[in-house]
């Protein structure tokens, strides 16, 4: 049986892209995940705030771009929660989505890579762009801890 080595006489790249592509990638959706995580915490303790627990149950598993609207309807009325960049949120859902349900594309030839989704042939991607996504979300998260930390009641602050 023939091998594609057989055919070319160039150098196949490697798996480590792959494997480092795939441990970025983990690290950015487990932030991700944190910073969703804040944002559903602090509408739940916003809605608590004005008595209205019955509306966290209608909304609790609203998906993100329906979260980042129920953040900026509880921002009219409580302090500090309008201070949260509600459109870097929105970037980092989109590039949560481009991750997330993109297929790895690697080059056989060298180290470079895409993501193909379901409406796009192919979108060329870097292991810099998934890290900086990740600081990104960091950043995002310790933003979101900020927040929290001024709606929690003293008996219940432990982020300080």
């Amino acid at each position: 049986m023939v091998s594609l080595k057989d055919i070319f006489e160039r150098p196949f790249a490697g798996p480590e892209t792959k494997v480092a592509y795939e441990a970025a990638l983990g690290k950015f959706l487990v932030t991700f995940n944190s910073v969703e995580n804040y944002m559903r915490w602090i509408v739940e303790l916003a809605l608590k705030e004005h008595g209205r627990e019955d509306l966290w149950k209608m909304i609790s598993e609203d998906m993100f771009d329906r979260q980042i609207k129920n953040l900026r309807l509880v921002s009219v009325s409580v302090p500090n929660v309008s201070e949260i960049p509600f459109d870097r949120l929105a970037a980092l859902n989109k590039l949560r989505n481009k991750f997330a349900h993109g297929h790895y594309d690697q080059d056989l030839f060298s180290d470079e890579f895409r993501l193909v989704g379901k409406k796009e042939v192919g979108i060329k991607t870097t292991l810099e762009e998934v890290r900086a996504a990740t600081n990104e979300a960091d950043d995002l998260w310790q933003e979101l801890t900020s927040v929290i930390s001024h709606l929690l009641p003293p008996e219940e602050d432990d982020l300080k």
